[in-house]
């Protein structure tokens, strides 16, 4: 998973994109913000006939995975969970 920051990126940026439309995911690191470079598939190549009962029931078990996005609010939750956990000793 290469990262780079934005300084960095700006030299290489013709090469970054060939690595990009070649499958390679590029992460570009702003500061605090994060983007992904990944190559983007002109409406005409996509699948038109899509199971979207399959699609539907495969993204609902990825969301209750330990690796699903965080919604709003989880990690303050999380916070208070372990502030409110005495230490073991």
């Amino acid at each position: 998973m290469p990262i780079y920051i934005i300084s960095e990126a700006k030299p290489k940026l013709g090469a970054l994109v060939k690595q990009a439309s070649a499958g390679k995911t590029i992460y570009l690191l702003n500061g605090k913000d994060m983007v992904a470079l990944v190559p983007a598939r002109p409406t005409h190549d996509q699948i038109s006939n899509l199971d979207v009962p399959e699609i539907n029931r495969r993204l609902a078990t990825s969301e209750q995975t330990p690796s699903a996005p965080w919604a709003r609010g989880d990690a303050a939750r999380l916070a208070k969970k372990v502030l409110r956990t005495k230490p073991v000793r």
